[in-house]
């Protein structure tokens, strides 16, 4: 047993039919509300890799957040609208005649962070690094597929 192991617990790793693999990040003898897995999928929009965290205990993701995460795929145009308005307003506070152009060129997907969908409007998270600025994430909140919060960070 290693150093890391015996004061974080042995890591658990699981091997998903529809995620790949994915590593726990809790505790499966001291179950938090904060536990969750990370992996890194496909995301069909950007035909790219993204990295992905999925809130759930030891036993894995739930058929829920798969149907969740096909439903981001399927409604990305609707998202992608969604979030135009509030990351064009962000950057005209520092370049004032910022606009958008080409979003799926300029902006690309990097991050999801999935809930358990219990709870409505699904609160989520998804992040896209930009040719506008290399060196910042803008990170969206979303209610289902509309746009609530950004945060550029950096």
């Amino acid at each position: 047993m290693g150093l890391a192991e015996l004061i974080f617990g042995k890591r658990i790793k699981l091997q998903h039919d529809f995620w790949g693999q994915m590593l726990f990040v809790g505790k499966a003898n001291k179950p938090s509300p904060n536990d969750y897995f990370e992996c890194r999928r496909h995301f069909n929009p950007s035909n790219k890799q993204i990295e992905i965290g999925i809130d759930s205990d030891s036993s894995g993701p739930t058929q829920i957040q798969i149907d969740f995460f096909n439903d981001i795929e399927t409604s990305y145009d609707k998202i992608s609208k969604s979030v135009i308005p509030l990351i064009e307003s962000e950057f005209r506070n520092w370049k004032d005649d910022f606009k958008i152009s080409n979003f799926n060129k300029e902006f690309i997907p990097v991050y999801l962070k999935i809930p358990r969908c219990q709870d409505k409007p699904i609160e989520w998270e998804i992040a896209f690094e930009t040719s506008h600025d290399e060196n910042h994430t803008i990170t969206l909140t979303m209610h289902d597929f509309e746009a609530k919060e950004v945060l550029i960070d950096g």
